[in-house]
């Protein structure tokens, strides 16, 4: 079987090699012409398929891919809204009929030695007055205070820092008290 197809192979090569030595260079040309015109053709068909696809597909292809990393960012502001610079802040019930504590962020800064904890209130009546946030440890130890003047309408709305000592260690609080 082998051996008959080898001999079927040869004949065909044979035959293509006398057909072509029998063209002109003028037909060798020519044909050489028609197949490199019909291989453009099919590509540029290729190319115009692949254009129109991305003008429907691939615009929507693109919307997914935007909406996709537009939920990875908002991920990521989630996860840092949970990490360690969160503030976790405990207030009693006399302070929470008072307030509402909306986000809050422990602040860190190396180059102007700044420690401060930011802390959104949203007042239930009129304040003006004092606030002082303690910071504790896992041990429940105090390990700072910052007192800072709030002065709110009812139904008004602020951020406030809460400025520590450059000795603190924040990084070390397990919570706040605030009161």
């Amino acid at each position: 079987m082998k051996i008959g197809r080898n001999i079927i192979k040869v004949i065909a090569i044979s035959l293509s090699v006398m057909v072509s030595s029998c063209m002109s260079t003028e037909e060798k040309k020519k044909k050489a012409e028609e197949e490199g015109n019909a291989l453009v053709s099919i590509k540029s068909k290729l190319l115009k398929g692949a254009g129109d696809a991305l003008k429907t597909d691939g615009k929507e292809a693109l919307e997914s891919a935007s909406e996709g990393i537009s939920e990875a960012i908002k991920g990521v502001t989630t996860g840092y809204d949970k990490s360690i610079n969160q503030a976790k802040i405990v207030a009693d019930s006399i302070f929470l009929k008072k307030f509402e504590i909306g986000r809050t962020e422990k602040v860190y800064s190396d180059s102007t030695k700044v420690k401060k904890v930011s802390v959104y209130l949203i007042s239930n009546e009129n304040f003006d007055g004092k606030i002082k946030l303690k910071a504790y440890n896992q041990e429940n130890k105090e390990i700072g205070r910052s007192t800072t003047k709030v002065k709110l309408e009812a139904d008004d709305a602020a951020f406030f820092d809460f400025e520590f000592d450059n000795r603190t260690p924040l990084l070390q609080a397990d919570y706040f008290k605030i009161e």
